[in-house]
């Protein structure tokens, strides 16, 4: 393949229809590990090359981010080329790009429907780099697709149980990225259970968690457990406790009408006061001055 024919194209017709989710703005570990992500429904022309060099998101000129690619195509087809040659997308067929490879992919039949995924070169999916890109057939393409489907329409809905919702379709999403580059193998069994544990305190951050309690999920002592939450994480227990507690609450305070002391018993304190101190100690400020300044931002 000619090295010279790697470049940046977007060739993308009008009538192709794109709906973006920017991970940012949603609650839960998804803004950690996808950059960007859309569902797709593409007529006429579409093109998307690069060179592998990185992407420039969010309108941060400056600020170049490396990215793998993952595509799950629900209809119709395209292609892809890489430096080894042409492979043919079809239905119930996953794609997947590590990032620093160059790439040419495009539409190839009447239509061609499906969802995309731009995620972070982290240490959570720098296992990615040992795969190969390629594409393969996979019975996830329509669980991946109807996932994201739900939290695009989640995103222009509205009630009180909104944001849970959307935290719970975030953490499948998660999961099924997970399953579909077959990462859960490559983990032991104890660092299966860590994060299956790690998921279950995210979905009850109103539990009065402790290390003791959680070093009990899995059958350890309290130190053990300690090193392992550090090893795996980065973080102390009540730390990563404490951070996903805290991200839970900055979506709620800034996507919802609830009060301090609902957010409170939501996110697993006492009361209002307790909350405010955490949530001062941690942002340099009140929750409801945080929220003043969240609700300017929007608007």
């Amino acid at each position: 393949m000619n090295k010279s024919m790697w470049r940046e194209i977007l060739n993308i017709d009008p009538s192709c229809k794109e709906s973006f989710l920017n991970f940012e703005s949603l609650p839960g570990k998804g803004k950690a590990l996808i950059a960007f992500a859309g569902v797709s429904h593409l007529r006429q022309t579409y093109q998307i090359g690069k060179t592998g060099k990185g992407e420039y998101l969010n309108d941060r000129k400056n600020d170049q981010v490396h990215v793998h690619y993952l595509i799950s195509t629900q209809s119709g087809a395209g292609k892809l080329t890489l430096e080894s040659g042409c492979q043919s997308i079809g239905p119930s067929t996953m794609m997947l790009i590590p990032a620093g490879t160059p790439f040419l992919y495009e539409l190839d039949a009447d239509h061609w429907d499906m969802c995309w995924l731009l995620l972070h070169d982290c240490p959570e999916y720098k296992f990615i780099h040992q795969l190969k890109a390629g594409v393969w057939q996979s019975a996830n393409t329509s669980l991946l697709y109807q996932t994201m489907s739900l939290i695009r329409d989640f995103e222009h809905s509205d009630g009180r149980y909104k944001p849970d919702i959307q935290l719970r379709l975030i953490e499948v999403l998660l999961y099924q990225i997970e399953q579909t580059l077959k990462k859960t193998p490559t983990q032991s069994a104890q660092q299966q259970r860590f994060q299956a544990l790690i998921r279950n305190v995210n979905k009850q951050l109103q539990l009065p968690w402790s290390v003791s309690s959680l070093a009990a999920e899995l059958h350890m002592s309290e130190p053990q457990f300690y090193r392992l939450c550090k090893k795996e994480t980065g973080k102390t227990p009540m730390k990563l406790l404490t951070q996903a507690r805290m991200e839970y609450a900055c979506y709620l305070l800034r996507y919802t009408n609830c009060n301090l002391e609902q957010i409170a018993d939501t996110v697993g304190y006492a009361d209002s006061a307790s909350f405010a101190h955490r949530f001062k100690e941690r942002y340099k400020s009140s929750p409801g001055r945080w929220r003043s300044h969240a609700n300017l931002d929007r608007n």
